[in-house]
């Protein structure tokens, strides 16, 4: 699906908008001359270029083979509404919990406290007042009385940067159990 995405886009980014300049400029068979400066013939043909590639982003964002778009949505709506992350959702398996987020913010302790506060199912829930977490490597581990519940993943991209709340799923229901 994603080779088939990058070739229609590819051609629709290529190929349309240099015929659309040119029926633009030069008429159906070519015949006149309606523009004639280079740059209006190349300001015509951008534009065209950047409305087929919005329209392709688009496309990919809603076949889910490109996130660009998705990217860019979030990073406005993180300046726009002063949030401190975005949640994109949650998602289960049978050993782990995962919640994704986008940021703006640098990553650190107390931030990643406040995101899991934020959850208050899953922090009252689970009794998690005592969550620790500690960077190790590459990632944020999250230690509940000297065990580890999970880790964070971060992933930095060029606007914002995504983790991910990796929990261990046995580990939660045991608390969740505990505290019912």
């Amino acid at each position: 699906m994603k080779i088939c995405y990058i070739v229609v886009s590819a051609f629709l980014i290529i190929f349309y908008p240099r015929q659309l300049t040119h029926l633009m400029c030069f008429g159906r068979h070519r015949d006149k001359n309606i523009v004639k400066s280079k740059a209006a013939y190349w300001g015509i043909y951008l534009f065209w270029t950047i409305i087929f590639l919005i329209g392709c982003l688009m496309m990919g964002s809603a076949m889910k083979v490109n996130s660009t778009m998705d990217k860019l949505v979030y990073y406005f709506i993180l300046g726009s509404d002063n949030r401190d992350c975005v949640e994109l959702g949650s998602e289960e398996n049978d050993e782990a919990y995962i919640s994704t987020y986008y940021t703006r913010k640098e990553i650190n302790e107390s931030f990643l406290f406040e995101v899991v506060q934020k959850h208050e199912y899953a922090y009252e829930m689970c009794q998690l007042q005592e969550l620790i977490i500690k960077k190790q490597d590459e990632r944020w581990i999250l230690y509940l009385n000297d065990e580890v519940m999970g880790y964070v993943e971060v992933k930095k991209g060029f606007l914002i940067k995504e983790f991910c709340f990796v929990w261990d799923r046995q580990k939660i229901d045991q608390r969740r159990q505990l505290y019912e």
